[in-house]
């Protein structure tokens, strides 16, 4: 009788690897994650060049003095501000417009994935004069960063939205900038 029997080796999880505040056990690196991080990489720079990376942001009218932006983000859906005239304001907006249904008629349209929502809006990242960025995952990670431009912004928010799930890439859900 010969019977052949499937194994697979997986090594034990280290918990020192764990990233603090996650609730995720990290999962093992994939013989396969350094290529597939070098492909994303590419894709993403390739598509920063093309100006696919983020869609386009709101014009929102700039105000004199009005350097300040948000993002604000909750289970399935978003809002930002950019060029507002204090961090107040620019949270104040940035969680209206995520706490909006889509498909309500305001000058500017919402920016929630779905009507209604789930989930409280939360203020995810604050910045002046500069750039910001929120990336998502598929299962509730997400990252932000602040940079000097919209390129070094995504980049980091991608990587540390990566940092909680290596093996799911994340996409930039959104990416602004203030005027200088």
């Amino acid at each position: 009788m010969n019977e052949s029997v499937k194994m697979s080796f997986r090594p034990p999880a280290d918990p020192a690897r764990r990233p603090s505040g996650t609730g995720r056990a990290p999962r093992p690196p994939h013989r396969w994650h350094g290529l597939r991080a070098g492909l994303v990489a590419l894709l993403l720079g390739v598509g920063a060049a093309a100006g696919l990376a983020a869609p386009a942001a709101v014009p929102q009218t700039p105000r004199a003095g009005a350097t300040w932006g948000a993002i604000a983000a909750r289970a399935d859906g978003y809002g930002y501000a950019f060029n507002q005239p204090s961090r107040a304001a620019a949270e104040q907006v940035a969680r209206a417009q995520c706490e909006r249904p889509a498909g309500t008629s305001s000058a500017a349209p919402a920016a929630t994935d779905r009507p209604g929502g789930r989930g409280t809006c939360e203020i995810r990242v604050w910045f002046q004069r500069g750039c910001a960025a929120l990336a998502t995952g598929n299962f509730g990670e997400w990252g932000t960063a602040t940079g000097t431009d919209q390129g070094v912004a995504t980049r980091a928010a991608v990587a540390q939205c990566d940092a909680h799930l290596p093996t799911e890439p994340c996409r930039v859900a959104v990416g602004i900038c203030s005027s200088p």
